[in-house]
């Protein structure tokens, strides 16, 4: 798993949503773990397990599972240093889904 272009650095997603978070990302490109930086979000942090897919050259769709029941998926376009983001949540007493766009650049 360690051709995947994130795999072992840290980026800054700035979420469209005004949430920023440093994610970074396991040398074989199989773990991460997120920081909520900024945003209505920040402090929130966790370290989760990834499921990659490659969709074309430089672009992948990673998911995962958070303790808290949110599934999430990106598809990463580093061809254009964009991630289009969707995930979803338990609330009142159904589930509830988000798309967002958002910026990434690498920070390390």
């Amino acid at each position: 798993m360690t051709d995947f272009k994130f795999a072992g650095k840290t980026f800054e997603v700035r979420m469209d949503n005004g949430v920023v978070f440093h994610n970074t990302y396991a040398a074989e490109g199989n773990k991460l773990h997120y920081a909520a930086i900024d945003g209505a979000a920040e402090g929130a942090s966790e370290d989760v397990e990834l499921h990659v897919g490659v969709v074309a050259a430089g672009i992948y769709l990673v998911g995962w599972n958070e303790v808290s029941g949110k599934a999430v998926a990106h598809v990463m376009d580093f061809n254009t240093g964009t991630i289009t983001g969707y995930w979803s949540f338990d609330a009142g007493g159904g589930r509830i889904g988000e798309v967002h766009a958002a910026k990434f650049k690498e920070v390390r």
